[in-house]
């Protein structure tokens, strides 16, 4: 399930670099359907209204634009999937995935 996520209302900084999402088990680049290679920036999200301000990983497809740490960034067609897994021991793990279909820097300061 894909559910579409509402930024209007945050300010998402870039906390770490960009990193190629790898295949597991090897170190080849995971790819799209179509191609392209996708990867994986790690973003705090503010106006959240939660105490701490949470940090999430969000995974984009295709060439990124230049990035900078403490940069603030807009993400076009977020969503958050929920995924479940068996791992080699039989026990389900589950979590939620953030993806975007693009980012740019935001280009003018927040007035979120």
């Amino acid at each position: 399930m894909r559910l579409p996520v509402d930024t209007s209302k945050l300010t998402i900084i870039v906390i770490g670099d960009p990193s190629p999402v790898l295949e597991f088990g090897t170190n080849s680049p995971k790819l799209t359907p179509d191609g392209r290679a996708l990867h994986k920036i790690p973003v705090l999200l503010t106006g959240t209204g939660e105490r701490v301000e949470p940090t999430a990983t969000v995974t984009v497809a295709g060439t990124l634009p230049a990035l900078s740490r403490g940069g603030t960034v807009e993400f076009t067609g977020l969503t958050a999937s929920t995924w479940t897994i068996r791992d080699q021991n039989g026990r389900e793990r589950s979590g939620m995935t953030l993806r975007a279909e693009g980012v740019r820097p935001e280009s003018k300061p927040s007035s979120k």
